[in-house]
């Protein structure tokens, strides 16, 4: 039996609704801020149907985005709206979701603008400076989601969306350079940052962010490496050794303490060893080369929940 909470199931309910809310009241998806309204309270009636034992993978963003993607499918196969009215109703109903603080509505607006932009991806430029708003917000998990919108953009127009993102890398907030490396995460939604053979230019992107001054950039670098880890482990042992060399970092056994490094190496080592985690845990055949980027005590008694040795006395 499929589950209530299914992306096809959930993305049907939201057809039904609207076929019945263009039915009754058709002027209402016109009303834009009335219809972000509307819209508020099916994301909290569908956000109840999930059962608490799905809560933690189908949350506010999982049904956001089959919310967002069923009703852009309704307003663009009954003509309702012209392409300026899509992205005017993603700003109403993200505006909306900030005066009410409902980040439900918020991851919502997003994720909508997210469709957006992969079915008009030429006016990706002109929503640019709203996307890096986003990306600034108070919340956390509202500047995760701006991501979206960069990844839909990635999807049609992926070089243009680089020599964007690699502008980018040099601003001075860090939540617009976090917003970068979120923005290049090898999800299943681009397939193609896996492969070994065509992500040299995110590799280079990412080096660029490997010492950042601020841990928030760099856990997502590490994140970042780590999850590419799986699929192409030689290519990131190779480019971590590469670092470490190009950093003229001596390896010896204690090196994973940072024990006498500068600044610059301390953050290195870091993403380093965030980086390296997953084949650290999950592939004992790779610690021959770990103990040549990190030293022999990475392998002994580094701690990967609280990211520091715990060697014994």
């Amino acid at each position: 039996m499929t589950s209530i909470s299914s992306a096809n199931n959930i993305k049907e309910r939201t057809t039904e609704f609207c076929s019945k809310l263009q039915k009754k009241s058709p002027n209402k998806f016109i009303e834009k801020e009335l219809f972000s309204e509307i819209i508020a309270e099916f994301i909290r009636q569908e956000y109840d149907l999930i059962p608490s034992k799905e809560r933690i993978g189908k949350g506010a963003v999982y049904i956001s985005k089959y919310i967002a993607k069923a009703l852009f499918q309704f307003l663009h196969k009954n003509s309702l709206y012209g392409i300026e009215d899509y992205y005017q109703f993603g700003k109403v109903a993200f505006q909306s979701g900030e005066i009410t603080d409902n980040s439900h509505l918020q991851h919502f607006a997003l994720l909508f603008l997210a469709e957006y932009i992969y079915n008009y991806p030429e006016h990706f430029d002109s929503i640019l400076n709203d996307v890096l708003s986003y990306a600034n917000n108070d919340k956390w998990e509202i500047r995760e989601s701006t991501a979206y919108i960069i990844i839909s953009a990635m999807r049609k127009i992926p070089s243009h969306t680089l020599e964007i993102l690699t502008k980018l890398i040099s601003n001075q907030n860090e939540n617009i350079r976090r917003l970068v490396t979120e923005s290049l995460r090898p999800s299943s939604t681009l397939k193609w940052l896996r492969d070994p053979l065509k992500n040299d230019q995110i590799l280079d992107l990412l080096t660029l962010l490997n010492k950042d001054p601020s841990i928030y950039v760099r856990k997502s670098v590490g994140n970042n490496l780590k999850d590419l880890s799986k699929y192409m482990p030689y290519k990131i042992l190779k480019l971590m050794m590469d670092w470490i060399e190009i950093s003229n970092i001596k390896v010896h056994d204690d090196l994973a303490s940072e024990i006498g490094m500068s600044q610059e190496q301390k953050r290195l080592l870091w993403t380093i060893k965030h980086a390296l985690r997953w084949l650290k845990k999950n592939n004992p055949e790779f610690h021959p080369k770990i103990k040549n980027i990190l030293g022999n005590n990475y392998i002994l008694y580094f701690d990967e929940k609280r990211n520091r040795l715990a060697k014994p006395f």
